[in-house]
């Protein structure tokens, strides 16, 4: 329906470029442009303008945007076309989130790129633009119409908070709301990197040493630092909070193990299945889970279920076939994606409509609607649409990546080697894999961010202890 309404809009705002080619090609209405050499958010998502199917530009220093359907309606925006009139853009009064529509091909500003002035007429918000005396007028690059982000059109006309600085680069905000946008997807991210930390408000919920064996803690502490109240002494992981309860499992080697959730003043606890489990991921009013069989003295995943989050109607999803088991799963809307002999796989939350992917895939998660996944022996990160047509190689590690995570257009790696003298780095890179910085050393298999704080493990026979890191 998006690629439907994409080529629906694409083709509209293309019309004007047909009609007048006479004009249009005139060596004196060709303008040199090129692409964001800066991060551009909107609404909090950041855009990877260097694979972009329809870049961004940059011209007399004003960003200009493709009117595409997945730009226009992120910000706001709707177009018409009229063979007399011109083009009419006007605000609405909602936006959804961006969808980007990226390619394997690589922009670069190595070769120069040119565009032309749109001939047109153009309203906006129903005034006449003469576009041939604007400083800054609409341009037409590859059959595509392009707007200028003037302050005068995204301030005055359209009522836009911007803002520009040198490490985010510009930002839009057009309708609110894209701060609860990312920080919903932090939560989900940290459940991901296999959820020894929560946020909820101002309190982080964590266990600050997983333990193999012997007793932990279960806390919530002020995200400042002032406060730490002891909530448990359950050797908690996998932590989820909905409302005012928290739910999480026990690992298999401590006794008695299960799922159990406990509310967030630390009353309550209860224990909702004695089963052996991991992976929890709790979504409107369900538990998703992985359950565990012990088998000559070792657990491995016999199924993917789910239950009520009183306990009740525990249903198996999935179960294990002759050949493999599961190795990781998570929650995205109504999919679960899944990933099994090496291989990645998605159905719905009732177990229907099971496909794979793509094979070669260690682990993956969810990252503003792009699946973020390791391959290649767990040495290298790539990005695929939704469907698997769309896939974009970003960095190759010397190590096997452990995990990640993702925080205003930068992927957060942990990689290395964990033999008996192995070692292990975090580091850091832009979305579309440029910019590579080393952030410490650590053997860690996991990452969480509550705010600007990175928190990550130390991994050693077994155990798992917090530490962090500012990222201001």
């Amino acid at each position: 329906m998006n690629k439907a309404r994409l080529c629906l809009y694409a083709l509209l705002l293309s019309i004007p470029l047909a009609l007048q080619p006479s004009v249009s090609n005139a060596a004196t209405d060709r303008v040199e442009v090129s692409f964001p050499e800066f991060s551009v958010t909107v609404n909090g998502t950041v855009l990877d303008v260097r694979h972009s199917e329809y870049p961004l530009l940059v011209y007399k220093d004003i960003t200009y945007f493709p009117m595409t359907w997945n730009n226009m309606t992120a910000l706001g925006l709707t177009a018409q076309w009229d063979p007399m009139q011109g083009m009419s853009l006007a605000k609405t009064d909602a936006c959804i989130p961006l969808q980007q529509d990226l390619t394997s091909t690589i922009h670069s500003n190595d070769d120069t790129q040119k565009a032309e002035l749109a001939m047109f007429p153009v309203q906006v918000n129903g005034q006449r633009i003469d576009n041939a005396a604007e400083p800054y007028p609409l341009l037409l690059y590859r059959n595509i119409t392009y707007f200028p982000m003037t302050w005068r059109f995204t301030h005055d006309v359209f009522g836009w908070m911007t803002s520009w600085d040198a490490e985010q680069g510009f930002g839009i905000e057009s309708c609110g709301g894209g701060t609860n946008v990312q920080a919903k997807q932090t939560d989900a991210l940290n459940v991901a990197n296999n959820g020894q930390l929560a946020v909820q408000g101002d309190w982080i919920y964590m266990n600050p040493e997983i333990k193999y064996f012997g007793t932990s803690q279960l806390v919530k502490r002020k995200t400042d630092g002032s406060e730490e109240v002891k909530l448990s002494d359950d050797n908690a992981a996998y932590l989820n909070i909905e409302g005012d309860w928290l739910y999480y499992t026990i690992p298999s080697s401590n006794d008695p193990g299960g799922i159990y959730k406990i509310k967030t003043d630390g009353t309550g606890r209860t224990q909702l299945s004695a089963g052996p489990a991991e992976k929890l991921w709790v979504n409107n009013g369900w538990i998703y889970y992985m359950h565990d069989t012990n088998g000559g003295g070792y657990y491995w995943t016999d199924s993917i279920r789910r239950m009520k989050t009183d306990g009740t109607e525990d249903q198996v999803l999935l179960a294990k076939d002759q050949s493999s088991s599961f190795s990781g799963f998570f929650l995205d809307g109504d999919t679960i994606y899944y990933v099994r002999q090496n291989m990645l796989f998605r159905m719905n939350l009732d177990g229907s409509d099971n496909r794979k992917l793509r094979e070669d895939v260690t682990r993956a998660i969810l990252i503003d609607g792009w699946i973020y996944y390791v391959s290649q022996n767990g040495k290298r990160l790539n990005k695929m649409s939704g469907d698997g047509l769309v896939d974009i190689p970003l960095h190759t590690s010397e190590g096997l990546i452990r995990a990640f995570h993702y925080r205003q257009g930068w992927i957060y790696m942990a990689a290395g080697n964990f033999r008996i003298m192995g070692s292990g780095n975090i580091d850091k890179f832009r979305l579309d894999g440029t910019g590579g910085t080393g952030l410490t050393t650590a053997r860690a298999t996991s990452l969480y961010f509550a705010g600007d704080t990175l928190y990550y493990n130390h991994a050693w026979e077994g155990n798992s202890r917090l530490d962090r890191m500012e990222m201001k």
